[in-house]
Parts: C-alpha cells; structure tokens; sequence
C-alpha cells in the first residue's frame, strides 16, 4: 500500500498488479497464447484524512471592486505563488495601480502563536489589531527588510497574511508597513469574521 499526499488529502494506492502478473505468469492456458493479464488499482481516500484546504479562506474571492477600491489593479490578479500550489495554502495577489509593490494574501490554518516560532526568517513582530480581528505585523530577516512587511490576521480556522513587497526599482515606494495596515484595514471587513 502507498500513501500519497495530494492537495492537502492522503490517497492510499493499493496495487495488485504484482500478484496479478505473478498468478498469470505461474499457469499454463494450454492454448498455446499467453493470457492478457488483468490488473486493477484501487484508489480510496483514507477517512482519517482531512483536506487542509477546505477550511481555508480563498483570497481570491475578494470582489474586483474592494481589489480596486483600496487602489490595486483588479486585472493584475494571480493565483497561488509562481503558479505553484502549495498545500495548506491558499494565495492571491495583485499589483498596484502605480505598480509600485505587489500586495499577496496568503490564507493557511497557520495561528498567530505558530507564526512567532519563525525567529530566524522573520523580525519586528508587532502585536496590532486590525478591525475586530488580533493581528501581528513583521518583517522578513535580511535584504528584503525594507521593503516588505506583513500583516497577519486571525481569522477562524487560522489567519490572513497581507504581505506587501516593493519593487526594488521604485523610487520613493510608500512606507510598507503603512501600506500593509492601509490595505489590510479597509479589506479586513472581506475575511471570515471571527
């Protein structure tokens, strides 16, 4: 039996085709022709499993109006990171319209609590709220500390990053963190309430 992760689910793969082939190449058909061998796999997903995703909030179902509204490009809008998936998360992110930085909401079941044991990749975590909801603000360890901050958001089930990255070309790009609460306050009323 295999086991196999796929999109946040366990699938159990159970194969027979190697006892299959054993039982077929073991016996005579006297006929003379080789028989067609049958094989089956079974795919069953496992009932302990549990789809991480699905009690994940889809940033992409923010209305094109609220993206606009906050001064974002609703056509600059794409889906996951690079066009990757990765499992337990669910991304979106947009460009403003003066495509000064890119604003990315990265919706996981990751708390707040888990969010602070990453010392060494992040710093300057900042307890905030944001509309009715406990929030952190923190910025990435390195090059980048100046220009990205993210603000993450509790939400049930887990929380909402609002990741703001400047462009590293962009004279005068606004203040990160500024940014990020500015646009995290006018689109938090669009997130699960708690």
């Amino acid at each position: 039996m295999v086991e196999l992760t796929v999109r946040g689910s366990v699938v159990k793969v159970v194969g027979v085709v190697a006892v299959g082939m054993g039982v077929v190449g073991c016996g005579d058909t006297g006929s003379g022709t080789a028989p067609s061998p049958t094989s089956s796999v079974s795919v069953a997903a496992s009932p302990t499993s549990v789809d991480a995703e699905a009690k994940v909030w889809d940033p992409c179902s923010l209305p094109d109006s609220a993206v606009s509204g906050v001064g974002l490009n609703a056509g600059s809008k794409t889906k996951d990171v690079a066009g990757v998936d990765f499992t337990g998360w669910k991304v979106c992110a947009w460009k403003d319209s003066a495509n000064q930085y890119s604003l990315a909401l990265m919706s996981s079941e990751q708390t707040l609590a888990e969010s602070r044991q990453r010392t060494g990749e992040y710093t300057g975590w900042t307890e905030v709220k944001i509309g009715a909801h406990n929030a952190l603000q923190f910025r990435p360890v390195g090059a980048a500390n100046d220009l990205a901050c993210y603000i993450r958001v509790e939400v049930p089930n887990g929380s909402v990053d609002f990741h703001l990255q400047n462009r590293v070309s962009v004279k005068n790009p606004p203040e990160p963190c500024a940014e990020a609460t500015r646009l995290s306050t006018a689109l938090v009323q669009h997130l699960p309430a708690n």
